[in-house]
């Protein structure tokens, strides 16, 4: 059962063991994940961008062998969800217009309530991203994935029926990194929590910058950040990456962890980010083109 009392309610931030290019391996890790933060009582949880095929598959995203294997795990990640009070956020890669993104799945009880393509697509430094991935900048389209017609689309919030505080906005890695992060944008749309699906890797000096880039995020936005960064299988070829979770709140770390798959667990307080806004003066909002979907965290009556 999730847990919901006072506004409070539980969000997980999880690095599954993967294998590259394994979706199905992948996806029984992350089913199995999802299971245990059920267990825990999570609302919400979050996992690597491209956690179901690996992010370091390089020229294997074109295969549609690849991409056809991240839809089927996909499959039975919405099987096994199916039955959960919970929200659930995966990375993998998505098809649409002839062109492949780098996608966030948003799920909830078997449904894709939305896919949120990354806008910011980096190609400097170790990153060569733009060799496979488009940016999803501007794109309001649908796409068909796993039998469903789910909209693919950057301005999505999504909310939950029971307590409406509780509207979650998405981005991927570099998005936080850029000029103008998405959730900038997501929160002024109303967005109290934010999700961030990443595979940073690690080098001198940047787990203390990521750290204070979600921190100092979650405080500019008054909102709840939700990071899940890759770990254990990814491709260590040319990068290392450490698993470096972390969940804050309006300017402070809940919980953070590195260098350990499995869950970074932390209770959100919505109520009091609204309440904050609404006090503040100050607090950006907006109400230009957006697209809702809601989603409970409550059993259905049978």
């Amino acid at each position: 059962e999730t847990d919901m009392r006072d506004g409070f309610f539980r969000a997980a931030a999880v690095t599954p063991e993967i294998r590259v290019a394994d979706p199905i391996f992948n996806a029984e890790r992350i089913c199995g994940k999802i299971e245990e933060g059920a267990r825990l009582g999570a609302g919400l949880m979050v996992f690597p961008e491209l956690c179901v095929t690996g992010y370091t598959c390089g020229d294997l995203f074109l295969q549609d062998a690849l991409l056809q294997g991240a839809e089927d795990a996909l499959s039975c990640i919405l099987e096994e969800t199916s039955t959960l009070d919970m929200l659930t956020a995966v990375g993998l890669p998505v098809r649409g217009q002839n062109e492949l993104y780098n996608c966030a799945a948003v799920i909830s009880k078997g449904r894709i309530l939305g896919l949120v393509p990354k806008n910011h697509i980096p190609n400097y430094g170790e990153f060569y991203e733009a060799r496979w991935f488009t940016s999803g900048e501007g794109l309001d389209s649908s796409v068909t994935l796993c039998g469903q017609y789910p909209d693919l689309y950057s301005s999505q919030l999504f909310v939950c029926e029971e307590m409406p505080n509780l509207t979650v906005g998405v981005e991927l890695c570099e998005d936080l990194w850029a000029v103008a992060p998405p959730s900038t944008h997501l929160a002024a749309l109303g967005a109290t929590v934010i999700l961030n699906l990443s595979a940073s890797d690690e080098v001198a000096g940047k787990s203390a910058y990521r750290r204070q880039l979600v921190a100092g995020q979650s405080g500019r936005l008054v909102c709840g950040y939700v990071y899940a960064d890759a770990g254990e299988g990814e491709s260590t070829t040319d990068l290392v990456f450490a698993g470096h979770n972390i969940i804050a709140e309006n300017g402070a770390v809940l919980a953070e962890t590195r260098f350990q798959t499995g869950l970074t667990v932390s209770e959100i307080d919505v109520d009091r980010l609204a309440f904050e806004r609404r006090k503040m003066n100050t607090y950006d909002t907006q109400t230009t083109n957006w697209v809702r979907a809601t989603f409970s965290l409550c059993a259905e009556e049978t």
